[in-house]
């Protein structure tokens, strides 16, 4: 919520500061060219000319209403388009339009009494139209946007995964190979590993090259990761893993970016595990109602200096999130010092 309310802020602040330049502009330009044309023809009580910036600051109280038009016009697009019945964002625009005239009718009390009877409702006709074309441009706008983006990052995602195959066929033979090296050597979990970190591969040369992957497809990968941890790490009674992954045929045909879930879990495994003290690794995901909610929790290794990094998966991950799934996801994150804890909710498309 405080996101949102951030996200909300930012785009007033924007939307009404070019609002505010512009209603300046149109305004205050007009004013000196006829004052250049013609010379002063506006006073002060005192006798003397008004010059361009009193002319311009007599705007503020105006601009007060306008500063509340934005904002409702703001809060109409952002918690109401797209995430209310249509008519629920007609009667916002038209809201918006109301509080805003109310507030004119407030700084101006005779603004609408020498004029027609419609007077009093073109105004807020007018600012309902502004609100719902505004809302349904931006929206084109950063469609378009999004998958201009989108496309960017497919092609690079084609490029990083052609660099990384060199020779995929070679890679695959040779895992095969060692697969049935271990088996004849009697080296089960050597062979399960082999054969796990394959269809890894596997999955992240052929997913990495589309914007979308079924879900079960995703979470496969995930169950193979955290087997191949589980594997990697030695039987201590210090070291707990536990981790739930639940969903059903339904849910795992819906499409969700590959590799989005990856390095929350991977980060729990490089920050959380130590062969030396006690530490724990907990895994929970589910999917119900159309949504994946993942839970992450991880004890934090005290005075560790092997491992390095700045959190660039993760920072990544956030990046791929606001161009894929805006508006669609929640993440929290809460870093106690001792524990870390991830809570990741996502919006399933079908």
């Amino acid at each position: 919520m405080l996101a949102a309310f951030k996200k909300l802020l930012i785009n007033w602040i924007a939307h009404f500061l070019i609002m505010w330049i512009a209603i300046t502009a149109f305004t205050l330009i007009p004013y000196l060219y006829h004052v250049h044309i013609w010379g002063n023809y506006i006073y002060n009580t005192d006798g003397t000319p008004v010059t361009g910036w009193q002319y311009a600051t007599n705007l503020n109280s105006d601009l007060f209403v306008v500063a509340i038009f934005i904002f409702l016009t703001e809060v109409v697009r952002q918690f109401l388009f797209k995430k209310r019945h249509f008519i629920v964002f007609i009667a916002g625009c038209l809201l918006t339009g109301m509080i805003s005239c109310a507030g004119i009718v407030y700084l101006r009390p005779n603004v609408f009494k020498q004029q027609g009877k419609l007077s009093a409702v073109e105004p807020i006709l007018y600012i309902a139209v502004y609100a719902f074309v505004y809302t349904i441009v931006r929206d084109y706008y950063l469609q378009n946007r999004n998958k201009k983006l989108q496309r960017i990052q497919q092609s690079e995602n084609e490029l990083h995964a052609l660099k990384a195959q060199l020779n995929p066929h070679f890679l695959f033979n040779a895992l095969n190979y060692l697969y049935g090296t271990a088996l004849k050597e009697k080296a089960p979990n050597t062979a399960q590993g082999i054969d796990t970190m394959s269809d890894m591969m596997r999955y992240t040369i052929h997913g990495m090259q589309e914007n979308f992957v079924q879900l079960g497809d995703e979470l496969k990968f995930m169950e193979n990761y955290l087997k191949l941890q589980q594997l990697r790490l030695p039987i201590k009674d210090n070291i707990k893993i536990s981790s739930q992954i639940d969903s059903d045929d339904h849910h795992n045909q819906q499409k969700i970016a590959p590799l989005l879930l990856l390095p929350f879990i991977e980060n729990a495994f490089k920050y959380g595990i130590s062969i030396d003290t006690p530490c724990e690794v907990r895994i929970k995901i589910v999917v119900d109602k159309n949504e994946l909610h993942m839970e992450v929790f991880n004890t934090i290794v005290q005075n560790r200096t092997e491992v390095s990094g700045n959190n660039t998966g993760i920072k990544n991950t956030i990046k791929r999130l606001d161009l894929l799934y805006p508006d669609s996801y929640r993440l929290d994150h809460q870093n106690t010092g001792l524990a870390y804890n991830v809570s990741f909710r996502l919006k399933l498309s079908s």
